[in-house]
């Protein structure tokens, strides 16, 4: 049996990939899970395993091109691998199931097995009722299976046909029990983790029916929580989704009214890259938010001293340095814990509260752009522990070998710009986030002290910048006071360990 596969979605903003290099040849057999082909996007390089098990019939997308999510890669030849192969390619056995059916007993055995894929079609309705119609473009992702199932719909059910008439027992159970089945057993085929399953669990809801962004169809909690959020828009107002299209017609055109561009002789034109097109895509989608920025000065001048007793004992245990930025984020999530509204988002339906802190870290690679990898969990991090976590992404980022799941689930972003020397900065929200901090660099400086003394003292500023939907001013300077009351107070004691 032919099994086409397509270019999955491959994180989030992710439109379009490029074919690094295809790690089998036509001809080539291939197990279920071998890499097959590396894939290189805005963000990061990813190798794509095999979905089926069989052998590669014919390459779509040569190496070098660049095509959108859902392009037909490639066409395998599922023949001698059905065993491992994916619903489409185990929507073959329920056939062969149905004609050995008369031969005996084995029959009515398989019957409840092979149940579940005939019954597939009949059930996708009810679920395709609401995902495709919530979830609308994260169809593709998985359309290396999905499609599938329609092209074995006809032929399973011309063949389901004949089970009634086999046996009028096991008729009763493949209608009653082919519809539990149909969805029930295919869970262990839903790759997801377990506490992905269990928040699904915990909100009644069939992980069955959520389309999964990540590869090979992977299930995440942000697609379990974006079905969450869908789910409840559905069924509180459904001509809310009309009025968002309304507004967002704007924003979409708006960038298509470019402003003339001079031609003047020696020019060059240089022709975007993905992380370029990504970041132009993002920052645009990031600026429909109402942004607003707030700025307060911070005195280091304890805070470098403390760092200075402490980053030698540092620096031989650990083998780097132990860097102002770890004790910039410490105060981040101090902060975020004393003003928990700013580690929130915005939806129509309602502003969502974060309880995990995800901190996403700006990292700058030179002309080619910028990325911004997240330290999960940061919250739970010791300040040794949330420098290594700084520098392992800033090293992977620059060395391009981040993964999906090193830049998904960010809460809050930590815009170190210090070390490029900028003394104030506008930074803009994230999508998906409601403020982000840069932190400018530390300079000497003549301050005027409490006691009306002129000292020379090492000051920072820190800029935030605000989802003004999510984050009044108010709040914002209370989040700033509590990043520098911790620096100026706290960080200059905090165990480092």
């Amino acid at each position: 049996m032919a099994f086409e596969l397509k270019m999955p979605k491959l994180g989030e903003s992710v439109t379009e990939g490029t074919i690094g290099k295809w790690l089998k040849q036509p001809g080539d057999k291939v197990n279920k899970y071998d890499l097959l082909v590396e894939v290189q996007t805005d963000k990061v390089n990813t190798e794509i395993p095999s979905p089926v098990a069989g052998t590669l019939k014919e390459v779509k997308v040569e190496e070098g091109q660049t095509v959108p999510i859902g392009t037909l890669l490639a066409i395998f030849d599922t023949a001698d691998g059905e065993a491992a192969a994916q619903p489409s390619a185990a929507a073959v056995q329920p056939q062969a199931a149905t004609t050995q059916q008369p031969q005996g007993q084995p029959a009515p055995a398989q019957t409840p097995a092979a149940a579940p894929k005939p019954s597939q079609p009949a059930g996708v309705p009810p679920a395709s009722g609401r995902a495709p119609s919530e979830r609308g473009p994260s169809v593709p992702p998985p359309s290396a299976s999905r499609p599938s199932a329609p092209e074995g719909a006809a032929p399973a059910s011309t063949r389901a046909a004949p089970p009634p008439p086999q046996s009028p027992s096991p008729a009763p159970q493949s209608s009653g029990a082919a519809t539990a089945t149909a969805e029930r057993p295919d869970l262990s085929d839903v790759r997801a983790t377990p506490a992905v399953r269990k928040l699904a669990g915990e909100n009644g809801i069939d992980i069955s029916e959520i389309e999964g962004t990540g590869l090979g169809g992977r299930v995440s909690r942000k697609d379990v929580e974006d079905f969450i959020a869908q789910r409840q828009s559905s069924r509180q107002q459904a001509p809310t989704r009309v009025v968002q299209a309304q507004p967002q017609a704007p924003s979409q055109s708006a960038p298509v009214r470019q402003a003339p561009v001079p031609s003047l002789s020696g020019d060059e034109l240089v022709p975007l890259s993905q992380m370029r097109r990504a970041i132009a895509n993002n920052m645009v989608q990031a600026w429909s938010a109402p942004h607003a920025h707030a700025v307060m000065e911070v005195d280091m001048t304890d805070l470098m001293r403390y760092r200075e007793r402490v980053r030698g004992e540092f620096q031989e245990r650990e083998g780097f340095d132990l860097s102002p930025a770890a004790f910039i984020a410490k105060a981040v999530v101090e902060a975020l814990r004393t003003v928990p509204s700013v580690n929130s988002s915005w939806t129509d339906q309602g502003l969502i509260r974060h309880r995990e802190l995800n901190l996403g870290y700006a990292v700058a690679l030179g002309d080619d752009g910028l990325i911004v990898p997240v330290i999960k969990d940061a919250d739970g991090k010791s300040l040794a522990g949330l420098m290594r976590s700084i520098r392992d992404v800033v090293d992977r980022a620059k060395a391009r070998r981040l993964t999906l799941d090193d830049l998904s689930g960010g809460t809050f972003t930590l815009n170190n710009t210090g070390p490029l020397g900028t003394v104030v900065s506008s930074p803009i929200v994230p999508p998906g986030q409601a403020a982000i901090l840069s932190s400018e660099s530390i300079r000497k400086r003549l301050v005027v002290t409490d006691e009306d003394a002129i000292a020379i003292r090492q000051m920072m500023n820190i800029v935030i910048g605000f989802d003004h939907r999510v984050v009044d001013g108010s709040t914002a300077a209370r989040f700033l006071t509590a990043v520098r009351d911790w620096l100026q107070s706290a960080g200059t004691s905090v165990p480092v360990y």
